[in-house]
């Protein structure tokens, strides 16, 4: 019986004992979490190294009105433009990725649905030219009193040329929306 006792005692010592150690380690470590050096906002912007170039994306105004009715609404939710490189560092031109997305102003019992085409939108370059549009998701469209889905269309810059203005086409109406990229 005192064997058992004592036994019981041991076990008792040695699970306090580990017990205590857990919480000195734990005591350790967070100290040593709060000691560590925080980083400087300048360092947390500054891109790594290998990262492409990213600009900034400003259209003016951020919307449009299309329609021979002026039915459709177009607005630009966002765009992202990164610089394209080969592998040796020489310069590509710039990947313009434009969201969109439409609302139907007409009623639902004398409208109908439309759609606007990322092949027929041209993007106007500074040196003059116009460019279309790569790739897209899908057209712009939208239901009677309705907001449609966002869509994505993508175009390429060549190298050295910058976008000034994207125009947009549909029922023989044209609307310019101006571009500005700066550096981030």
């Amino acid at each position: 019986m005192k064997r058992v006792i004592l036994l019981g005692t041991i076990a008792s010592v040695l699970v306090l004992s580990a017990c205590k150690g857990g919480d000195k380690k734990e005591a350790t470590s967070e100290n040593a979490a709060t000691s560590t050096p925080s980083s400087t906002p300048a360092e947390e912007n500054k891109p790594a190294a290998n990262q492409p170039k990213e600009y900034k994306v400003v259209f003016t105004p951020d919307s449009a009105i299309l329609g021979k009715k002026k039915e459709a609404l177009l607005k630009i939710t966002g765009a992202t433009a990164m610089a394209m490189t080969d592998p040796d560092g020489k310069d590509n031109g710039i990947e313009l990725v434009v969201k969109l997305q439409a609302t139907n102003k007409q009623t639902i019992k004398e409208g109908s649905s439309f759609s606007v085409s990322y092949a027929d939108s041209r993007l106007t370059l500074d040196n003059g030219t116009n460019v279309v549009c790569k790739t897209g998701t899908d057209y712009v469209r939208a239901q009677p009193e309705a907001t449609g889905t966002e869509e994505s269309w993508t175009y390429e810059i060549p190298a050295g040329a910058k976008p000034t203005a994207l125009n947009l086409f549909m029922d023989d109406t044209r609307v310019s929306v101006s571009i500005a990229l700066s550096e981030k």
